[in-house]
């Protein structure tokens, strides 16, 4: 954090472990822009009309067309029909719906740009303890490939085969166990008391 302070700084006087970090953080933003594109190209489309249907609803007329007096009610018989088995023990099996892209790529979207800002501070606090350059690099390693590895098992999973379900599994827990690291040593070294200076 001093280099930034300092004038003649230059991105590629980083440390390695700073430059891991960083560019865990940037080509994660990245892959998040990309999904806002691929999110608002699945909404709302590429045309004006996909704009005034998903911000005006179905039925919306555009700028030439006058709005219909009155909206008839719904047709009640175009509702789908849900029938829940009277089985008691089948009653208390979860509903479980597969995902669908939209929502995959919602939540894609969403941990994409907040998992890196996460990563990104607690990474920083990390690198301001006393550990060493080898462990601030496996650490960060560790935490920038468990945390690719968890936001891109969700879409193998669907899209390749569920039997990667594993994969998400233990990245999850790499991902836990990597940030646990990086949010609480920052914590122990901070209230630890200081080691004595050598004269």
């Amino acid at each position: 954090m001093r280099q930034f302070s300092s004038t003649g700084f230059r991105l590629w006087n980083l440390s390695r472990e700073a430059k891991v970090l960083y560019t865990t953080f940037c080509v994660l933003i990245l892959f998040g822009i990309a999904s806002s594109a691929l999110y608002y190209g699945d909404l709302v489309g590429g045309k004006l009309d996909g704009v005034r249907r998903y911000y005006a609803g179905a039925g919306a007329p555009d700028d030439r067309q006058p709005a219909p007096a009155s909206t008839p009610p719904p047709d009640r018989r175009a509702q789908p029909i849900v029938e829940i088995p009277g089985d008691a023990d089948t009653a208390r099996q979860p509903l479980v719906v597969a995902v669908t892209y939209r929502k995959l790529l919602e939540v894609t979207h969403f941990h994409l740009f907040t998992m890196p800002v996460v990563l990104l501070i607690v990474g920083h606090l990390f690198f301001a303890t006393g550990a060493s350059d080898r462990a601030k690099l496996g650490w960060v390693l560790a935490a920038s490939g468990s945390l690719f590895a968890h936001l891109a098992t969700p879409w193998l999973v669907a899209f390749v085969t569920p039997g990667l379900a594993w994969l998400h599994a233990l990245s999850g827990a790499a991902m836990t166990l990597t940030m646990t690291v990086l949010t609480a040593v920052p914590v122990v070294a901070m209230w630890r008391r200081r080691p004595a200076r050598a004269d």
